[in-house]
């Protein structure tokens, strides 16, 4: 889409502000009692297997991707990473710690659940964690509610937007000794026009402007968003990006 090209680098700069917070790393790691390895499945560009670096003594991650691996490792070299289809993997070593962010959820999350019998040391943990829906606070949080309902609901894709059954997976393998849901608040400030182009930059929006054609929306959206903010005298927008994670340790 031209307007996506046309704003890619801006998408890419507010992105990049909308990071994992370290407490879920420190948190990861407390659960593991050894800290040798640990494994990324579904990592993408290796932008948060590297934030396990200090924790673990070798960092390993997968990905279908192969452009994705490519910049992962011309990124981080001292992180060892592979191309492939997670469900078909076999691993020369056991694990200590096994994570997935959201693209757990387009895996074969029992399949992958129950690899962690092979996968994870004898006390490993294994970790899926995602972002909730963005929430805003004041009259922005009604005014993305209400485009979310009549416009961009109908792209977000299900599995994100389903009851979670993840924990129910974990406890239904029996293999794991404990499990448990954690939430880390992970609330950002970001100006007026970031919070236009992050929700800009989402796949339901992108797919809403194409199937519609509606190639003055952006435009309109990032007006909608400065006006409210003046008119509220906002500068900096309190956006809650909250994670969510489902644990399992053996």
């Amino acid at each position: 889409m031209r307007q996506f090209e046309k704003n890619a680098e801006k998408y890419e700069q507010v992105r990049a502000k909308i990071k994992y917070p370290d407490e879920l790393y420190q948190y990861l790691a407390s659960l593991c009692e050894n800290h040798a390895q640990a494994l990324d499945i579904g990592c993408g560009n290796g932008v948060s297997t590297i934030r396990l670096d200090k924790y673990f003594s070798a960092l390993t991650g997968v990905d279908l991707g192969e452009n994705l691996i490519n910049f992962a490792r011309s990124s981080f070299p001292q992180i060892s990473f592979e191309v492939g289809r997670v469900e078909n993997c076999n691993f020369n070593s056991q694990f200590d710690l096994i994570t997935s962010a959201t693209s757990f959820y387009w895996m074969d999350r029992a399949l992958i659940i129950s690899k962690m019998k092979t996968w994870l040391t004898s006390k490993g943990v294994f970790c899926a964690y995602k972002y909730d829906f963005p929430i805003l606070y004041g009259r922005l949080r009604d005014f993305i509610a209400y485009e979310l309902a009549t416009k961009w609901a109908q792209y977000r894709d299900k599995r994100l937007i389903e009851y979670d059954d993840t924990l129910e997976l974990l406890n239904q393998s029996n293999l794991f000794k404990q499990t448990g849901r954690f939430l880390i608040s992970n609330i950002l400030e970001l100006t007026p026009k970031e919070v236009a182009y992050f929700f800009l930059s989402t796949s339901y929006v992108t797919q809403y402007i194409e199937n519609t054609s509606d190639n003055a929306y952006p435009d309109w959206f990032m007006q909608q968003i400065n006006t409210i903010c003046a008119e509220e005298n906002v500068t900096q927008v309190k956006v809650n990006f909250d994670i969510v994670a489902f644990y399992g340790k053996k």
